[in-house]
């Protein structure tokens, strides 16, 4: 096999893997910058998992885990200025026609709704955007705010809102959604 062959065998294996990274479920996602400190590299890894559970979770259609990642006292905020009880959060979990189904899996109720063509969930974004880092914004030891960012797509992170965790009891919650 001439030298040629071999950097054609590579770069065909390279193209296929941007290509299956691109299509892939779940969404490759990476750890991205640090800004500020105060959180161990303990607590960098769990709100990491949490943020790829999540995300394979809105991959398969579902968000089963998400209850378990809600603090029960301090609730959840879905939206720039919508705050539920995890009771809230349960009931519409079920409800094919909540919050949850409409904006994040479903575009045409998104598009019903709107009343345009068109429309991203939360799921198209996150399926179109190729690998997604994480940046970390620490506010303290027990408050981060986390930007998805989407090198390939930067226009896409306009459709979200920075998630932010919260720590309670030395656990890690999800106190604000993407």
């Amino acid at each position: 096999m001439s030298p040629n062959q071999n950097t054609s065998k590579v770069i065909d294996s390279q193209t296929k893997e941007v290509q299956k990274t691109k299509d892939q479920c779940p969404f490759p996602v990476f750890l991205g910058t640090m800004y500020g400190d105060g959180i161990s590299n303990f607590d960098k890894t769990f709100i990491l998992f949490e943020i790829k559970q999540l995300l394979l979770d809105l991959c398969e259609g579902h968000f089963q885990h998400l209850l378990s990642f809600v603090h029960r006292e301090t609730g959840l905020f879905v939206d720039a200025k919508g705050y539920w009880t995890t009771e809230e959060v349960r009931l519409d979990l079920i409800d094919p026609n909540g919050y949850f189904s409409l904006y994040y899996f479903d575009q045409t109720k998104l598009n019903q709704k709107k009343g345009s063509d068109g429309n991203l969930t939360i799921l198209d974004v996150f399926k179109q955007a190729g690998p997604v880092y994480a940046d970390f914004y620490v506010g303290s030891k027990e408050e981060v705010e986390v930007k998805f960012r989407f090198p390939e797509k930067p226009k896409l992170e306009r459709y979200l809102i920075n998630p932010s965790f919260i720590k309670k009891q030395n656990n890690w919650y999800l106190h604000r959604m993407f």
